[in-house]
């Protein structure tokens, strides 16, 4: 089916939805609400104004009527919209292409029209049975919204892992496997041997999870660098004595190029990095490209590549460029933290020329946690 029409059906179908608030907000994400609301605004006033606004929707949310933020949702995404055809047609499989639509409906028309797919009694039950397994009394605290991380013991579950860390991200992480792309005859993932660089450690929870994957033999190049996060990393590591040697700690900021100067304001997974030395920051570092990397530690090979670094994948993607023409390694990219990341950084893949496969999966309820998966067909 053409892009545009498939996309408008998608949206006149979701207009005929009308979930309540309740069943389609993730309290894990923004916080329990404190009184039952009665319209979407009044929602969105009383609890998720800040995150919102980090995300670019609360001035529309808040001043306009239902019909006057979605036209204004579709007033900004008509830019991306050739490219998003592009991308589209890119898509190696159907269920992609659908959760594409899925997607780009509820950044347009929000939770009380779309449902996303993870949204499920089983999704609810699974981070009910992480929270079966904390241990309260054993507790990390990290700066980022005075959070409290609890010791979650996984190898009830079969995984042999023990973390201080949240039990809606457990489940992402080791249950429902973010970073595993599987459709089909398709499996994008990291593999028992595999050299896997993790951009984006923040508090070791993908470090650990790549570690029980590759083995003994694999090995995973974890890029942190903010101070609140080394913590909590460092500490996570020290409870998995056995997947501890397979991760390798890089403590720098990934970028396009190294040497550049970066300053940051340490919030832990809320931390804010800039170029320039502007007022009050809580140190600098020296970015180190991941193409520099390779080189550096003099990489035998690499596997399996992800990202999630906040809206800074483009330039550790332009990195990262010699690294993938030579190693042609699978990929797993975060693209939700802006539109253009959801066209450009599958555009730049794909006019690399080298035979990427393209998927998409998406992990959680609301905008946030998108992947791009690719992977060479083998021959």
């Amino acid at each position: 089916m053409n892009f545009h029409i498939a996309l408008m059906t998608e949206l006149l179908a979701a207009c005929e939805n009308n979930y309540t608030y309740q069943e389609n907000y993730d309290p894990y994400r923004f916080g329990e609400l404190s009184e039952q609301p009665t319209t979407l605004k009044g929602a969105i006033r009383k609890t998720m104004v800040r995150t919102l606004e980090s995300r670019g929707y609360s001035v529309a949310l808040k001043d306009k009527d239902f019909n006057g933020w979605v036209a204004q949702h579709l007033q900004e995404l008509e830019p991306y919209l050739a490219d998003l055809q592009h991308l589209y047609e890119l898509l190696a499989d159907e269920g992609s292409r659908r959760l594409l639509l899925q997607l780009i409906a509820y950044r347009v028309l929000g939770l009380t029209k779309v449902k996303l797919p993870l949204n499920t009694p089983e999704y609810w039950e699974g981070i009910r049975s992480m929270e079966a397994l904390m241990d309260e009394t054993k507790f990390v605290e990290a700066p980022f919204m005075n959070w409290r991380l609890p010791l979650i013991d996984l190898h009830k579950k079969g995984t042999p892992v023990r973390l201080h860390f949240l039990p809606i991200g457990a489940y992402t992480d080791f249950v429902l496997k973010q970073y595993e792309f599987r459709s089909g005859s398709s499996c994008i993932k990291a593999d028992e041997g595999d050299y896997v660089i993790d951009a984006g450690g923040c508090w070791g929870d993908t470090a650990l999870y790549f570690a029980s994957e590759v083995g003994e033999t694999g090995r995973v190049f974890t890029y942190e660098f903010i101070p609140s996060n080394l913590r909590i990393l460092k500490t996570n590591l020290s409870l998995n004595p056995a997947l501890k040697d397979s991760v390798q700690l890089i403590e720098r900021p990934v970028w396009e190029s190294s040497g550049e100067t970066m300053y940051y304001i340490d919030n832990g997974p809320g931390s804010r990095v800039f170029m320039k030395e502007e007022g009050k920051h809580d140190g600098k570092i020296s970015s180190l490209s991941i193409d520099d990397l390779v080189t550096e530690y003099n990489l035998p090979r690499v596997d399996f590549i992800k990202m999630d670094i906040e809206g800074a994948e483009p330039y550790a993607v332009r990195g990262a460029v010699r690294t993938i023409a030579r190693f042609k390694p699978k990929l797993a990219i975060a693209i939700y933290h802006s539109m253009s990341d959801f066209v450009n950084i599958p555009k730049f893949i794909d006019e690399l020329g080298l035979g990427y496969e393209l998927h998409l999966a998406h992990c959680s309820i609301h905008e946030e946690e998108t992947i791009l998966f690719a992977q060479i067909p083998r021959a």
